[in-house]
Parts: structure tokens; C-alpha cells; sequence
């Protein structure tokens, strides 16, 4: 195995039944992967199940993924993010005791030296580009990526026309693509709109 083969290599390689790859992955992303299930989740231990079942479905989904509509760590975090949500309704609709957003679990361990690389740069410049954003379109955002919420539910919990959320979140979109090309995050290709 190379020394630290790209994120392509190892969906490649993990798309050819090479299942030390799943793990090179699994190290590379599960501490980024875990807070993002958490927020959603609430419950550590809900959080850790869904990212472990992520890189498990990553086993059987690596032919899924194609570089051309973003990064394998974009890949992984809306596997984990609609995992989380999944799990949710399920949850919900067992009538399961609601969870508290405050628990006795103690708070995720702050990453190591070691995790302050290329990741977290990413991470950086993802949240200077949603910072960028009007307030509103970056709440309606959101709304649909951590609840899981389609355009009429927020619609009707916001009190506004369906039509608003609609162009809102377009608007939203497409500047939060340019934010990102701008950052780096995104090839400037992909930012602009295709031509009609």
C-alpha cells in the first residue's frame, strides 16, 4: 500500500474488496465524521453506531461515489448525515424517549496535534463560505442538511410561502458553491451554473 494514498485510491481500492482500505478511511475520517452525527443525533452513542454503519455501507458503496461531484470526505459526510437522519425517524417513529441535548456523556476529546492538517483546513474554509451567506439562507441550509427538514416542512415551520424556502435555498446554493470555489473547496467549474 502506498504511504498515504489519496482518498480516490482508497475507494478504489475498497471498491476492489480490499477492506484495510476501509479502515485507512476510517481512521482518516471517523473524527471529523463523528461530530456531525452527533449534532444530529444527540446521543454519543447513536453517533458512533451511525459512523461506524457509514464506513461499513462504504464497503458496498465505494462504486457509488464520483470525483466529479465533490470531495470523498463530501461523499462520506452526506452518507453519515443521511444515516443520522434515517436513524432519527426511526427513532421518532418507535416513540422513543426524546433525548436531551444536554447529556451526563462527557463532551468529544479535542483533536491532536494530528488532526490539524489538510481536514481541518477544509473544514476552516467550509465554515468561512457558510459564514458568507445572508443569515436566512444560511439558517435554511441548515434546517435541510442537520433536521433533515424538506422545503414544505420548513416552510410551514417558518411561517413563509413554500415558493420562498424554493428560491431561498437556490439562491443559497449557488452562493455557497461560489463561496466555496473561492476557498478552494469546489473547482471553480463546478461553482458556475451549467449553461442553459
Amino acid at each position: 500500500m502506498d504511504p498515504r494514498p489519496s482518498d480516490v485510491d482508497l475507494l478504489r481500492r475498497i471498491g476492489e474488496g480490499d477492506l484495510a482500505s476501509v479502515g485507512a478511511l476510517y481512521d482518516r475520517y471517523a473524527a471529523t465524521l463523528l461530530p456531525l452525527a452527533l449534532r444530529i443525533l444527540r446521543d454519543r452513542t447513536d453517533a458512533e453506531d451511525v459512523v461506524h454503519d457509514a464506513f461499513v455501507a462504504v464497503a458496498d458503496r465505494a462504486g457509488q461515489y464520483t470525483p466529479d461531484r465533490g470531495s470523498v470526505i463530501a461523499w462520506l459526510v452526506t452518507l453519515v448525515r443521511n444515516l443520522s437522519i434515517d436513524r432519527t425517524r426511526r427513532r421518532d417513529r418507535r416513540g422513543a424517549i426524546d433525548r436531551e441535548i444536554v447529556t451526563n456523556e462527557p463532551s468529544p476529546p479535542a483533536p491532536g496535534p494530528e488532526a490539524l492538517t489538510a481536514d481541518a483546513q477544509e473544514r476552516a474554509k467550509i465554515t468561512r463560505a457558510l459564514r458568507s451567506l445572508p443569515d436566512i439562507q444560511r439558517r435554511t441550509l441548515e434546517i435541510a442538511f442537520y433536521e433533515g427538514l424538506s422545503y414544505p416542512e420548513i416552510a410551514a415551520r417558518e411561517g413563509v410561502p413554500l415558493g420562498t424556502i424554493k428560491s431561498r435555498a437556490a439562491r443559497a446554493l449557488m452562493a455557497l458553491r461560489e463561496a466555496l470555489a473561492k476557498e478552494g473547496v469546489v473547482p471553480e467549474e463546478l461553482a458556475r451554473p451549467p449553461h442553459v
